[in-house]
């Protein structure tokens, strides 16, 4: 009895050990079977692509990097060319036309001190002999009133010694008299040259004319009018502007601009201005206000045409030129920073025709080049820096 109770005892002891060593073989080719997959290239690689695929999973937004450098603010407008104001032709005597320039037409141009009209002189230079004729006439006649009373006042003397001489006896009335003869027919003698200097009517400027009637072999009459011409010094650019805008260019006065005529701004087409003044009231419909830019030189350009004006405005001394396409839905734009959207607000110091003027600030990775679909802050992103000019 007590050798089966030993030999069953022993039975249970030796299963058990067995038990226990399957236990820690089994352990220890799981544990080897772990670290030789862990070592394995395969399962290596496949590891590696699935941490891949999550990064590649981000989605991809262009950006901008732009360079921070001083830029001028330029103001685009558009406007009207006039005239400031127009001068009516009209004869300062009256006459036969006996000669009209070539110019004298509707659209013609003419230069300074060019001669636009001549009436006939002849009467005028008979004028002008017959008044000289007449001054001289004057001059003999005071001559003679200053010899005799000379010879009176010398006689007066020999016979009344230390007496004063009488005016009416040294013909003062008659002098005076006679000087102010002189002096009324030089008067009219300058009358009459004048008015033959008025049979050439001629402007002090050089300008471009709007109508005309005269003809040779017309009457015209002092005060009668035959024509309307401008100067082309006159011409100045009106143009209306915004509150923000002209808030842009303060002070407005004295800014540079370029005058762009027609469809094409381009060089040909071009003419310098300056802003010579702004308006003192806003319009009352638009609640715009008006500046008036002086073309410099005397360009042929007809008033009524519709110009593009680029006005140069202060200096950024630090800034960006950005693309319209930067402008998020609510203007704000997305920059990248650390990987992930982040919503900024620039300080926009101008809008115009090559984009979007900002003061410079820290990007990070990037500027956000175009619309995101349902962006939000904080949104994981993959940058792909782009070179887009605005």
């Amino acid at each position: 009895m007590l050798d089966i109770d030993i030999r069953n005892s022993s039975r249970r002891i030796l299963a058990s050990g067995t038990l226990q060593i399957g236990l820690i073989l089994l352990f220890v080719v799981g544990l080897g079977t772990y670290a030789f997959t862990l070592r394995d290239p395969a399962v290596e690689q496949r590891s590696s692509q699935i941490g891949s695929s999550r990064v590649n999973a981000l989605p991809v937004v262009n950006v901008l990097l732009p360079d921070s450098i001083a830029r001028d603010v330029l103001v685009d407008v558009t406007g009207t060319i006039n005239a400031r104001s127009y001068v009516e032709l009209v004869p300062e005597v009256s006459g036969r036309v006996v000669e009209v320039s070539p110019s004298l037409r509707a659209g013609g141009s003419f230069t300074f001190g060019e001669v636009l009209i001549g009436i006939d002189e002849r009467d005028f230079r008979l004028a002008v002999e017959q008044a000289n004729a007449e001054v001289a006439g004057a001059e003999s006649n005071l001559l003679l009133q200053q010899t005799e009373g000379a010879v009176a006042s010398s006689n007066y003397a020999l016979l009344h010694p230390g007496d004063s001489v009488p005016a009416l006896v040294a013909r003062e009335p008659q002098i005076g008299q006679a000087r102010a003869q002189l002096l009324s027919s030089r008067a009219r003698a300058a009358a009459a040259e004048l008015d033959l200097s008025r049979t050439k009517i001629s402007l002090p400027f050089a300008g471009r004319v709007t109508s005309s009637t005269a003809e040779v072999g017309q009457m015209l009459s002092r005060g009668q009018s035959f024509g309307r011409v401008f100067a082309l010094d006159a011409l100045e650019v009106n143009v209306p502007i915004g509150q923000t805008e002209l808030l842009n260019l303060t002070p407005a006065e004295g800014r540079a601009a370029m005058v762009y005529v027609g469809s094409n701004t381009t060089e040909t087409n071009a003419y310098p201005a300056i802003v010579e003044r702004v308006a003192a009231v806003l319009d009352e419909r638009t609640r715009f206000s008006k500046l008036y830019l002086r073309l410099t030189g005397s360009p042929e350009l007809s008033p009524g045409t519709f110009i593009d004006a680029r006005i140069v405005g202060p200096t950024v001394p630090s800034s960006y030129q950005l693309s319209e396409a930067v402008e998020q839905p609510g203007g704000h734009l997305w920059i990248v920073i650390d990987d992930k959207l982040v919503q900024h607000s620039p300080d926009i110091r101008n809008r115009s025709m090559v984009g979007i003027l900002v003061e410079a600030f820290d990007y990070g990775q990037g500027i956000v080049f175009g619309p995101i679909p349902s962006a939000f802050e904080g949104m994981s992103v993959r940058t792909l820096p782009i070179d887009t000019a605005p």
